[in-house]
């Protein structure tokens, strides 16, 4: 449904150097015959799941267990692995800070490091004890050693009957799953780890460019910054890696400041990088049309 935002990826941190894509996994749903395979050919690692190709419940915990699935195998053969991260397609990711900070890291200890997306804490009913999650939308890093204690219950057979069954989406049922079951604490990076609920005033309106070079992850969204931001702001980057921090920072200021006076207007528009957006919006704007025809009938 979304393969077209790839190619924002591949235009910004994912190299398109296979060669350097070796410890990168696609995770995906299934690759069908009418989908454009070519730029999957861009991934040296493409992992499909056959799992459901909605944005459900049971359909994201199924890739989710995918996702831990692939982490299990690849330990088989490699015992050094000391994390596994997760991102979505709509991010940016700055693998360079990313290795940075997990190298200050013990991953002999159970860390679940992440952004948390409610300022208050949650509960279910069936524990008499709170619990916060690490939003997926802002990337999740789980170390070996917490990894180790999440096998029995993660397997693909078992996550996404018990995500089902507690009626939470894949995120927050890992939060479940890691403070109230296995007793870890979410290690929060709310500074350096950013999503695409971020409100733009208190985000990009405001970024310096210090900001946008100390920071792992930004998250884009239709209705904030779109994906066309993600490989210019990579560009800027990398500027600053060339001595070029002058030049970048005032690019920065010039495309920050015109975007505030200049905002897209946003009014009925969809998610355009996701096809499935795309049937849903037109699924709603006929029942609204049907709705308005049988109204003006009652009325006639």
């Amino acid at each position: 449904n979304c393969q077209s935002r790839l190619k924002y990826l591949l235009e910004s941190w994912i190299p398109k150097d296979l060669s350097k894509q070796s410890n990168i996994y696609l995770i995906t749903d299934k690759i069908l015959n009418s989908t454009n395979a070519t730029i999957f050919n861009s991934f040296r690692n493409v992992i499909e799941t056959n799992c459901p190709a909605t944005h459900g419940g049971f359909d994201l915990c199924c890739k989710t267990a995918h996702e831990f699935d692939t982490y299990y195998n690849l330990a088989k053969t490699n015992s050094n692995l000391e994390w596994m991260c997760r991102f979505d397609d709509d991010q940016y990711v700055n693998v360079d800070n990313l290795y940075k900070y997990l190298s200050q890291m013990n991953s002999s200890k159970p860390y679940y490091l992440g952004r948390v997306s409610y300022g208050h804490r949650l509960s279910v009913p069936e524990h008499n004890r709170t619990y916060i999650f690490a939003t997926y939308g802002g990337g999740v890093c789980y170390s070996h050693t917490l990894l180790k204690q999440l096998r029995p219950h993660v397997h693909v057979d078992v996550l996404p009957k018990n995500c089902a069954k507690l009626k939470r989406p894949d995120d927050v049922y890992m939060g479940v799953l890691i403070e109230l079951i296995l007793n870890v604490t979410l290690t929060e990076e709310n500074d350096l780890l950013h999503s695409h609920l971020d409100v733009l005033d208190g985000s990009f309106r405001n970024y310096t460019l210090n900001d946008l070079t100390r920071m792992i992850t930004f998250g884009f969204s239709w209705d904030r910054y779109t994906l066309d931001w993600l490989p210019i702001i990579h560009q800027l980057i990398e500027l600053t890696k060339q001595d070029q921090y002058e030049a970048a920072n005032r690019l920065w200021l010039f495309l920050r400041n015109y975007e505030k006076e200049h905002p897209q207007n946003l009014t009925d528009k969809y998610d355009l990088t996701c096809t499935s957006y795309k049937r849903l919006r037109n699924k709603t704007l006929l029942l609204n049309n049907e709705t308005t025809t049988q109204n003006s009938n009652k009325s006639t």
